[in-house]
């Protein structure tokens, strides 16, 4: 199988397998991430539920210690030497309720009033003498938590936990790369501990984003998932512990897709690929279907209107010439809404310019003089537009930027196909299929085109006695004589001096041609009419020669008329014998 055949029939499948295979993989590794996250979440909860209990679990020990202390000066001793070597503490009272007396270590002798409302929770497995406060604002203004131990019915030590010391502790607890952990008061609905220091103490957005219904709702484990900050978060909660706190953990799920960005990544481009290739194949069937308009023009006319809607859809353009180039006569001529043609320019040697395949994006001072005539005054393409023989149009776009040349080519190509048949098919309704002149209707168009026109003659000629030449050689040599007569007509009469040249019966033949005045005409004719006579043709090995009768004619009035004048000075020449 060739390897064309072989690439266009397994391409769009192959693509379309990659893009789905790595999309599933892709999807495969994003909930293998989000598994992921959501382990290492529930791992970070037991590891964070440790170290708290752990410090708590210490700070009692050390509650047990200084409630044994003899005297307020032994305590503030052993309070000092707690302090100076737990990092995490920041202050160690003695109470006595009865008499409001509250002594600090850190502070001395502290007025009750300052001492902020919090709610204490037993800690039942200490023997409901061990509790553990809500978060509140001590009276440095600092956000704090402590454990107090009631070890009589008035006398009470209290160990207030120092929060952003104690935060740091949980801090290398992470959950992918953006993920970690928090702990929220369920009393207050407040930060004990979170990464973000400036926090501690806020209100948690996270927990009343939907966390403390299902809390209060009895479910002390558990996921759940909430918008915030433009992110969508996925979160692990544990409330199941004896300090009334809540523990979360959790990240964003662009973390996760973040840890998953490779595959993700190469699902992104293969899908983008895939989606570029719809629309690649959207526009090339949008395309071929307006271009396929282009083959089914009327006419010249209708081909403009076709072509200019088609850059008007797929250019962006400041607007669009089209020129049809005449090769017999040097002309550029415009078409107007009418079909009538417009000579602009007969420029010969502009024309030698134009090469096939060539498409030029021209600045403004480089603009050809075609261009300049049609006043095409920006930056713009030149496209030249060709048959077999030679330049047959040219295209100008006005355009500030460049476009995609692939797409010009493209609309070029079917341009130049269309307007090639639609030419060769104007070419063989206006011909005479066998001599390739023009026809009688052409002729007649030309005449009309010419009326009134100076120094403008119509001549016709007819080959003497053709029916005997016919009936004595033969029809195929009668075909040579009608053949032999056009190739002299063309000799004679060569472009742009004559305007048409045509078969208009059998036999007959017309000229429209300028001459310098009527002597000037009858001096042509006559020239034609002496090289026919001379010719000498060869038929079953004989030598024929044959003869023409010519009528000259000025042109005027109208086409009828001046073919009539013609025709009538035909037959008197045809009884006299020489040119009229």
């Amino acid at each position: 199988m060739a390897l064309p055949k072989l690439l266009i029939r397994t391409l769009k499948p192959y693509i379309i397998l990659l893009s789905v295979g790595m999309l599933y993989l892709a999807y495969q590794q994003f909930n293998e991430s989000e598994k992921r996250a959501y382990q290492q979440s529930f791992a970070n909860l037991s590891t964070a539920s440790k170290l708290v209990s752990a410090q708590v679990e210490a700070a009692v020990s050390k509650l047990y210690l200084l409630s044994e202390s003899e005297d307020i000066e032994h305590f503030e001793s052993s309070a000092q030497q707690i302090l100076k070597h737990s990092e995490n503490l920041a202050d160690v009272l003695y109470v006595n309720q009865s008499s409001d007396y509250f002594y600090s270590a850190a502070k001395g002798h502290i007025d009750p009033n300052k001492i902020a409302n919090m709610v204490w929770k037993p800690l039942d497995n200490f023997d409901g003498h061990v509790f553990v406060s809500s978060v509140y604002p001590s009276y440095s203004g600092a956000w704090a938590v402590a454990v107090r131990y009631q070890f009589n019915r008035d006398e009470e030590v209290w160990i207030e936990f120092d929060l952003i010391a104690a935060t740091e502790g949980l801090s290398g607890l992470t959950t992918l790369k953006q993920g970690y952990v928090y702990v929220v008061d369920r009393t207050t609905g407040r930060l004990i501990f979170h990464p973000d220091l400036k926090r501690i103490g806020s209100l948690s957005v996270s927990y009343h984003g939907g966390i403390d219904e299902l809390v209060n709702n009895k479910q002390g484990f558990g996921t759940h998932e909430y918008y915030y900050q433009s992110n969508y978060k996925i979160s692990v909660f544990d409330a199941e512990n004896p300090y009334n706190w809540v523990y979360i953990s959790g990240t964003d799920r662009a973390d996760i897709l973040a840890t998953s960005y490779q595959l993700s990544l190469s699902a992104v481009v293969i899908a983008s690929l895939l989606l570029l290739a719809v629309a690649v194949n959207y526009l090339t069937i949008q395309l071929n279907h307006a271009l396929a308009k282009l083959n089914m023009a009327s006419g010249t006319t209708d081909f403009k209107q076709q072509l200019r809607l088609i850059m008007d859809r797929f250019c962006y353009h400041g607007g669009v010439q089209f020129c049809l180039y005449d090769k017999d006569f040097g002309h550029f001529s415009t078409l107007d809404y009418h079909g009538n043609q417009n000579i602009v320019l007969t420029d010969e040697k502009l024309a030698s310019c134009f090469t096939a395949d060539t498409i030029s994006f021209i600045e403004k001072k480089y603009a050809d003089p075609l261009a300049k005539k049609l006043k095409v005054d920006g930056r713009h393409y030149a496209i030249p537009l060709f048959d077999k023989s030679g330049l047959i149009g040219v295209i100008y776009m006005k355009a500030l930027f460049p476009t995609y040349r692939s797409l010009l080519r493209i609309i070029r190509d079917y341009s130049q196909v269309s307007l090639s048949n639609l030419l060769l098919n104007k070419k063989l309704i206006s011909k005479d299929v066998m001599t390739q002149l023009d026809n009688k209707m052409t002729l007649r168009a030309a005449i009309e085109q010419h009326t009134e026109r100076e120094n403008t003659y119509l001549a016709i000629i007819d080959i003497d006695h053709f029916k005997r030449i016919n009936d004595t050689y033969g029809h195929q040599f009668g075909d040579a004589v009608i053949l032999h007569t056009a190739d002299v007509m063309h000799k004679c009469f060569p472009k742009p001096s004559a305007i048409s040249l045509a078969r208009f019966g059998g036999e007959e033949f017309c000229i429209l041609f300028h001459a310098n005045d009527e002597q000037d005409a009858f001096d042509q004719c006559e020239i034609l009419r002496q090289l026919i006579e001379k010719a000498t043709m060869c038929a079953d090995d004989q030598m024929v020669n044959f003869s023409i009768s010519v009528g000259v004619t000025n042109v005027k009035e109208n086409q009828n008329s001046t073919v009539g004048r013609a025709d009538k000075a035909y037959i008197k020449q045809k009884d006299l014998g020489v040119i009229k």
